[in-house]
């Protein structure tokens, strides 16, 4: 890759870092001008951070553009494993957009190709199921979340993964904690924080305690 675009780039990574999205974002649409090839994978990587880019500033409308290209060319490709993954970023910013319906169709979309071509993927599954519940909250469904939910538990358990295990207790906690069913809520959450704790995911055990704080302050 040319030195100018390499420089472009690690600037707008920093920028990142810095979170000062909107120099990233300069930077690397300045990069993708001088690169001249849209379908080679070195344009499609900054494509992709474009559009985290554009999501860290909440344009939401960027992202999608950036991923409905992301996802032209996986189709093309026939590359499965890029078409699920930018199938989800889909979802779930079309979920940040608060378009739930469609969101939804995309979950189920996403969830049958998950199922067709990659039915050991359990940690992918877990995602998908997760992504599902929480629009299903949103959508004030909260049966058809906790269905969702349940299964999303089921594929993490079988994946061994602790980091994602985490992640489905928490959402677990949050659906509970939307019922106000609190003494279950932290129950989950408290399963959650461990299981951060134990993968050393300091962040997010950060975040599970201010859960469990806004779970006092209710109680």
């Amino acid at each position: 890759m040319d030195k100018k675009i390499n420089q472009l780039i690690e600037i707008a990574e920093f920028a990142m870092e810095a979170n000062d999205y909107a120099h990233a974002e300069k930077k690397y649409i300045n990069a993708l001008y001088l690169m001249d090839n849209p379908k080679s994978e070195e344009y499609q990587k900054v494509v992709n951070k474009l559009a985290k880019c554009y999501a860290a500033q909440e344009n939401y409308a960027g992202a999608k553009e950036c991923l409905e290209e992301l996802l032209f060319y996986a189709k093309k490709n026939k590359d499965l494993k890029k078409e699920v993954e930018y199938l989800h970023a889909l979802a779930v910013n079309t979920r940040c957009m608060k378009e739930y319906d469609l969101a939804a169709l995309m979950c189920e979309e996403e969830i049958t190709f998950r199922l067709t071509h990659f039915p050991d993927d359990y940690s992918g599954l877990a995602c998908s199921y997760y992504e599902a519940a929480m629009l299903s909250l949103l959508q004030r469904n909260p049966m058809k979340s906790k269905m969702n939910l349940d299964k999303a538990k089921q594929y993490a358990d079988k994946s061994e993964d602790e980091e994602c295990q985490a992640g489905i207790m928490r959402g677990l906690g949050d659906y509970h904690f939307t019922l106000n069913e609190l003494e279950r809520a932290r129950d989950s959450y408290l399963e959650s924080h461990a299981l951060y704790m134990k993968t050393k995911n300091e962040g997010a055990a950060d975040e599970l305690l201010a859960r469990l704080k806004r779970l006092e302050d209710r109680g």
